[in-house]
C-alpha cells in the first residue's frame, strides 16, 4: 500500500492538491471503510479540515471454508419438513450442488443459489447422508469444498389389532383386545375408552361384559423420546343379548283424574330392541343412540288406567324385558271440622275398634245387673212391695184429700215373702212385683 500526492498551482493563484492511494486489498478488507482527509492552513496559524464521504470496497475472494448444517430439530419424525443449509465464505456467493449419498454413490438432487435444500414431509426412506458441494473455481486445491450431513427419520408402523377392528361379544362373556406396533424405537402402548385410560400395555381384557362396556376402544402408541411421534387405532366392541331396561322412576302421583303425564321408557340391547306400550291409540316418540332406544308417550290418567298401570316392553331376538309404571290419583284432603261421620266402615281402624269394645263392655255390664236382680228375686232376698197397704178408694179417703197408708212390718214382710199364696200376715192387701 502506498500514496501518491500531487500539488498544482493554478493561473488564478489557487492551489490544487490530489492524493492517490494504491492498495492491494485482502479478504480482511471486506468490511473496511475508507475516507479522505484534507488539511489546509488558515490565518493566525489555524488549520482547517475537510473530509470526504466514507465508502467501502466490493471485494471478490475465493471460498476458504464451507459449513453444512441441519436447520430442523435434531430429532426428526415422519411427516416433518427438513431444511439443510450449506454456506461458503467466498464472494460473490457461489452456487451449491446437493447430493444424496447412497452406498458410496452420490445422486444429484438440486443446484441452489441460496444454499438451502428443503425436504418436505420426510419419511423413513429419506434417512441417510446428504452432501453439499460449493462451486468456486478460484479456490486453491487444498480447500475442501464438500461437506456431508446424516439425518435419521424416526417412524412408527401402523398398529395391528386382534381379533380385529370390530368385535362382537355375548352379554356376560369375556374378550381380550390385543394391540401391537413397531417402529424405529419400541413404542409405548395405552388403551383408552373416550378420554379415559382403561389399560396400559398391549392387551386389554373385558370380563363379564355388560352393555355399558360396549363402544369404541382406542389403542395409542407413542415414542416418548420423539415428541409428536404417535399412532392410534380403534376397535368397535358390540355386546349382544336380550334387552335390559334402564332404571327410571316408575311411580307417579297426580292430583286429579284427567291429568296428562309423559312416560319415558329406555332399553339397551343388541340387536336394537323394539319398544312397545300396553296403551292403544298412542303414538310414541322413539329415538336411538348406539345400543340404547328411548320411547316417550303422553297419556291422560283415568281411573281404569290408574288401576291397571302402564307396561313398556322391549324385545329382540334374544328375549324381552318389561317395565311397569304405576299411576296414582291423590285423594282429596279431608277437613276435620266439616267432615260427616264415616259411614260403611270408612272410619279409621283405631276409632271403630274402640267403639266396638265400649259396646261390648256396656252389654256385659247390663247383663250382669239383670242377672244379679234375677238371682236375688229367685232366692227371696228381694221384696216386691209386701206389707204395703195403699188405700186409694173414696170410701177410705175423701176425693179431695186422698190418703195413702203404708204400714211396714218386718214380720209381715217376711211372712208375705214366704207365703205360697202371696198373702201377708197383715190382711188382704195386694202384692206386686
Amino acid at each position: 500500500m502506498y500514496v501518491v500526492s500531487r500539488s498544482v498551482k493554478e493561473a488564478s493563484g489557487l492551489q490544487s492538491v490530489s492524493s492517490t492511494l494504491y492498495l492491494r486489498p485482502s479478504k480482511s478488507d471486506k468490511d473496511a471503510q475508507f475516507q479522505c482527509l484534507v488539511q489546509y492552513p488558515l490565518p493566525r496559524g489555524q488549520v482547517g479540515n475537510t473530509t470526504s464521504e466514507r465508502f467501502s470496497l466490493v471485494l471478490h475472494y475465493f471460498t476458504e471454508n464451507v459449513e453444512f448444517t441441519l436447520e430442523s430439530p435434531l430429532v426428526i419424525k415422519e411427516g416433518d419438513e427438513v431444511r439443510l443449509r450449506c454456506r461458503g465464505d467466498g464472494k460473490p456467493e457461489p452456487e451449491y450442488i446437493f447430493y444424496r449419498v447412497q452406498a458410496s454413490e452420490a445422486v444429484e438432487l438440486a443446484t441452489k443459489q441460496d444454499g438451502v435444500l428443503t425436504l418436505p414431509a420426510v419419511s423413513r426412506a429419506n434417512s441417510g447422508s446428504y452432501r453439499c458441494q460449493v462451486l468456486d473455481f478460484d479456490s486453491p486445491p487444498e480447500v475442501q469444498l464438500e461437506k456431508e450431513v446424516t439425518i435419521h427419520v424416526n417412524y412408527l408402523d401402523p398398529l395391528t389389532l386382534h381379533p380385529g377392528r370390530r368385535v362382537t361379544v355375548p352379554l356376560g362373556g369375556d374378550v381380550t383386545l390385543t394391540c401391537s406396533g413397531q417402529g424405529s424405537q419400541p413404542p409405548k402402548l395405552v388403551w383408552k375408552k373416550g378420554k379415559e385410560r382403561v389399560a396400559h400395555g398391549a392387551t386389554h381384557t373385558l370380563h363379564s361384559v355388560s352393555y355399558h362396556m360396549a363402544g369404541t376402544y382406542t389403542c395409542e402408541a407413542s415414542v416418548p423420546s420423539v415428541p409428536g411421534l404417535q399412532r392410534d387405532q380403534t376397535v368397535q366392541v358390540t355386546v349382544e343379548g336380550k334387552p335390559e331396561m334402564e332404571a327410571r322412576p316408575t311411580r307417579h302421583q297426580l292430583p286429579a283424574e284427567g291429568q296428562r303425564i309423559q312416560l319415558t321408557c329406555s332399553a339397551v340391547g343388541h340387536p336394537e330392541p323394539e319398544l312397545s306400550w300396553s296403551l292403544l291409540g298412542v303414538k310414541p316418540v322413539v329415538s336411538s343412540t348406539g345400543n340404547r332406544v328411548t320411547s316417550e308417550v303422553t297419556v291422560e290418567v283415568t281411573p281404569a288406567l290408574a288401576k291397571s298401570g302402564v307396561w313398556c316392553r322391549a324385545r329382540n331376538r334374544f328375549g324381552e324385558a318389561t317395565q311397569h309404571f304405576t299411576l296414582e290419583i291423590e285423594p282429596p284432603a279431608a277437613t276435620p271440622s266439616s267432615s260427616p261421620p264415616a259411614v260403611g266402615g270408612s272410619e279409621p281402624q283405631g276409632g271403630s275398634g274402640t267403639a266396638v269394645v265400649a259396646v261390648v263392655v256396656c252389654v256385659l255390664l247390663l247383663l250382669l245387673i239383670v242377672g244379679f236382680f234375677y238371682c236375688m228375686q229367685r232366692r227371696g232376698h228381694l221384696s216386691c212391695g209386701a206389707g204395703e197397704k195403699r188405700s186409694l178408694t173414696p170410701k177410705e179417703g175423701g176425693a179431695e184429700d186422698p190418703a195413702v197408708e203404708m204400714k211396714t212390718d218386718k214380720r209381715n214382710e217376711q211372712t208375705g215373702l214366704l207365703s205360697p199364696s202371696g198373702g201377708g200376715g197383715g190382711g188382704d192387701g195386694g202384692h206386686e212385683c
